[in-house]
C-alpha cells in the first residue's frame, strides 16, 4: 500500500477501495478483533444521532502519526482536516448513514475518490468510536464532541 493510499484511509476511518466504489458488498471480521471487545455496532439511526454536528478527534491505528479532525453536520455535508509526520490536507464531501454503516461521497481534496461513495461500520465501546478496515482491524479511534454549526 502506497503512503498515499495510508493517508487516504487515515482521513476517514473508512473503506476506499476499489470494491467499495464498485458498490460491491463487502464482509467483516470484526468480531476476531480484541480491542472490540465490549463495543457494540452503531444501528443506521444511531449513527444519524451520534454523527449530527460532532467534531471528530480521530487517531489513525494504521497509519503511524497521522490524526484527523472531522467536522460532521447534521445536514450531511462533513469537512475533514488530516495531518500526517511530512503531508497534510483538507477534504470535503457528504455522509449519510445506510445499512449500518457511515457511508461517505468525497466532493473535493482527493481528486481520485470524488464522487465514489465508501461506507463502513462505526462500533462504540463507552465513549470511544471505532471505524475498520475490510479485514475487521481497528482503523481509527475516535471521539466525538457536540458543537453548535451556526457558530462556525
Amino acid at each position: 500500500m502506497s503512503m498515499l493510499d495510508k493517508y487516504i484511509r487515515a482521513v476517514f476511518g473508512l473503506l476506499l477501495t476499489a470494491s467499495t466504489a464498485a458498490n460491491i458488498p463487502l464482509s467483516f471480521a470484526a468480531a476476531d478483533n480484541a480491542e472490540l471487545n465490549g463495543a457494540t455496532r452503531l444501528s443506521t439511526q444511531e449513527i444519524k444521532s451520534v454523527f449530527a454536528n460532532v467534531i471528530d478527534q480521530a487517531e489513525v491505528q494504521d497509519a503511524a502519526a497521522t490524526t484527523a479532525v472531522n467536522h460532521w453536520y447534521a445536514d450531511g455535508r462533513f469537512v475533514n482536516q488530516w495531518s500526517a509526520p511530512h503531508r497534510s490536507g483538507k477534504v470535503t464531501g457528504r455522509w449519510r448513514a445506510l445499512n449500518a454503516q457511515r457511508c461517505i461521497v468525497i466532493e473535493s481534496g482527493l481528486p481520485d475518490r470524488i464522487g465514489k461513495e465508501a461506507c463502513a461500520p462505526v462500533y462504540r465501546r463507552g465513549q470511544t468510536y471505532f471505524s475498520l478496515n475490510p479485514d475487521g482491524s481497528v482503523h481509527g479511534k475516535h471521539t466525538l464532541t457536540p458543537f453548535d454549526p451556526s457558530v462556525n
